[in-house]
């Protein structure tokens, strides 16, 4: 039997992908570079702590964005002002579930990203030194 976990989500992907552009925004073009240059490093480590903690935990986790009903408040124009009723408002929620995992499949997988990752650090740190001749700091 799958384990159901259902949790809100505040803070939408599209959401966290605006702040992080507004806050791109106020980066040095030295510091947007270098962020750029490092992406792929990030996701590498992202990926590579999930399969780790799949291993130690026993179960992958599967996400799932589906939409969900909850109480607000709606505006509705009524004798011509808007006036706030009670009703189901849409949101969206995350529900997760367990997936069973193959322990040799996830290691092989690592072995995997692990590799690329050390290449990926290669690649990143040219980049980023590309960067820091491009737009000297100072």
């Amino acid at each position: 039997m799958q384990n159901l976990v259902r949790f809100r989500v505040r803070l939408g992907a599209g959401a966290a992908l605006g702040l992080v552009l507004m806050l791109a925004g106020c980066a040095t073009p030295l510091e947007q570079c270098v962020a750029s240059a490092t992406t792929e490093v990030r996701y590498l480590e992202e990926e590579l702590t999930e399969r780790r903690v799949n291993i130690a935990r026993g179960y992958a986790v599967q996400r799932e964005m589906r939409p969900d009903f909850q109480p607000g408040f709606c505006y509705s124009p009524h004798y011509g002002m808007r006036l706030s009723i009670m009703c189901m408002e849409p949101v969206q929620t995350v529900h997760e579930t367990r997936r069973p995992i193959n322990v040799s499949d996830e290691e092989a997988r690592i072995a995997l990203l692990e590799r690329a990752l050390t290449r990926e650090r290669q690649l990143a740190a040219q980049a980023t030194e590309r960067c820091r001749a491009q737009y000297p700091p100072g």
